[in-house]
């Protein structure tokens, strides 16, 4: 699903402020509150053509989607939320998120505000149709998990006891590998499927490169 913000401004290339990212993400805050977006998504939200974003703004977009997805990785069952509850809270939904059309300078704004909360964010840069080909990672992730992530890209789809045996001079255990896949799962950046009594994870993008 690609969202085109710029579309959504009016009279202004800049997209500031939580209010405007609040209108701009109401068809998916209904979507996701209504269920209508299918689960697993990964929506796309394309930041091209607008000059200047700030902290508020991106809280209210991508991260929003970010931590709906995450919730779903991490919440043990689902919740019964408050009544009544808005549209523009966080809540769980299986979702993944990726950014696209930043400019040099809107990715300098999303890494300050990625790095100190310790996130890790997609950025796409080659798209074909519902499959991001080619991105680079913004933000924060932990080297071991970093070095998961790149093991995983290698390979469609991959599970921990494969991983286990593809890197056997690591000598890393099949529940830490599964840890690891789990820690990734929660970010949001492989999906899986149950595969038998394993997970059968892949990547969200199918390259992914870092500065």
């Amino acid at each position: 699903m690609l969202v085109k913000l710029k579309q959504l401004l009016k009279k202004t290339t800049a997209a500031l402020g939580a209010t405007a990212g609040e209108q701009h993400m109401q068809a998916v805050y209904r979507g996701v509150a209504h269920g209508t977006i299918p689960t697993g998504s990964c929506l796309v939200l394309d930041y091209g053509g607008i000059t200047a974003v700030n902290g508020s703004y991106i809280k209210a977009t991508a991260l929003w989607v970010l931590t709906c997805g995450q919730l779903s990785a991490t919440t043990a069952a689902p919740l019964e939320p408050p009544f009544p509850r808005h549209e523009a809270d966080p809540r769980p939904y299986d979702l993944f998120v990726c950014v696209t059309g930043l400019t040099a300078d809107l990715e300098v704004e999303f890494q300050e505000f990625l790095k100190p909360r310790r996130l890790p964010l997609i950025n796409a840069l080659r798209l074909e149709r519902d499959s991001i080909e080619e991105a680079k990672l913004l933000g924060h992730l932990d080297p071991t998990l970093a070095l998961t992530l790149k093991a995983v890209g290698q390979h469609d789809t991959i599970t921990a006891p494969e991983l286990h045996r593809a890197f056997p001079r690591d000598k890393v255990t099949v529940t830490a590998w599964n840890n690891r896949l789990s820690d990734l799962h929660a970010l949001r950046l492989v999906r899986r499927v149950r595969a038998g009594r394993a997970w059968e994870y892949e990547p969200v993008a199918r390259k992914i490169v870092w500065e």
